[in-house]
């Protein structure tokens, strides 16, 4: 039996519906929305532990309708471009470079003819990194009692971690969720996170995700795709510089027109890359921290609006948290 909504939910969908009628605010109006991940089914996107970060898809395709019909959906330099028009600019952005941009995003994209960049942290597949949350979901929801990812936790002085076990249930995956958000609750252990996120990166399946370089040059061929730098900050990391100018050499060696902008795993952008980005001569740092882009973008860090599983898809939810940043 399907899930009613809640009545919060109904509301927030029917006022989105009633401020995308208000079409004037949004003249001479651009934004860049930002999408991680584009599973290959709909119900495994749609667990507790993947549904801020992953869409599937429908989601993904009733995502794109919604944009197209109510938006214009272009390249990322159009959207930091001025303009007067009547409807909303959009840009589409992917963070992490994965395999789904070859079975799931390129042909969705090709059939509409939109444009998209995607950030990727590195230009090949030894190096790739991930974002310490879904890496250690997907670890716990891997994982079994006793296993590898469960004895980690407990030896990083963790409270003992929820797991996916042998039967990988939505109780399961809502447990997962719920323990990760407490765990982030207390700042002290941030770091301890962060560092068991490398240690169990293999035990996550991750990697085995990550896109390819022979990827990367068949899909900027096709023209709609352009590829970015991503960087996820790591607090006290000293080689910050180096990182970020090795991510940027592999790509130039990928691409012929990498983007001269960068792309943040956070909501405000680190601080030091944006002094790296200026020292760098890059034009801008996207973060994803929420709102519209403003009139004349001309400051280095710059929003983007973070797209969820929910959101994707109910048009009415979508629009009312877009038009609710509206100033």
């Amino acid at each position: 039996m399907p899930k009613l909504d809640s009545p919060q939910s109904v509301v927030k969908r029917l006022r989105g519906h009633w401020r995308l009628s208000l079409s004037e605010p949004l003249y001479g109006r651009s934004a860049i929305v930002v999408i991680q991940r584009v599973l290959d089914d709909e119900d495994e996107a749609r667990l507790p532990h993947r549904t801020d970060w992953c869409l599937g898809p429908e989601s993904f395709r009733q995502l794109l309708d919604s944009l197209a019909e109510n938006a214009q959906v272009v390249s990322l330099a159009s959207a930091l471009q001025q303009h007067h028009d009547s409807r909303p600019r959009i840009a589409l952005t992917f963070d992490g470079g994965w395999q789904d941009l070859n079975r799931q995003v390129a042909p969705a994209l090709e059939k509409l003819a939109l444009p998209a960049s995607v950030f990727i942290p590195h230009a090949s597949a030894p190096h790739f990194r991930a974002p310490w949350r879904a890496v250690l979901s997907e670890a716990l929801w891997q994982a079994e009692i006793d296993g590898e990812a469960f004895q980690a936790f407990v030896a990083a002085g963790l409270a003992p971690p929820p797991v996916g076990g042998p039967h990988r249930d939505e109780a399961a995956s809502r447990a997962i969720r719920l323990y990760l958000e407490q765990q982030t609750l207390a700042s002290s252990v941030q770091s301890r996170l962060e560092s068991l996120a490398e240690t169990l990166l293999p035990a996550s399946g991750l990697m085995r995700q990550a896109l390819d370089p022979f990827s990367i040059r068949r899909l900027e061929s096709g023209g709609l795709i352009r590829f970015g730098s991503l960087s996820m900050p790591v607090p006290g990391d000293v080689h910050s510089l180096h990182r970020l100018r090795h991510s940027r050499h592999r790509l130039a060696s990928l691409c012929q027109q990498p983007l001269d902008i960068v792309a943040c795993a956070s909501d405000d952008g680190d601080a030091t890359l944006v002094q790296l980005a200026e020292k760098m001569g890059i034009q801008h740092v996207l973060t994803r921290q929420p709102g519209w882009l403003p009139p004349s973008p001309r400051h280095i860090r710059l929003p983007r609006f973070s797209i969820t599983q929910p959101l994707a898809s109910s048009p009415g939810k979508l629009f009312d948290w877009l038009l609710g940043y509206l100033q």
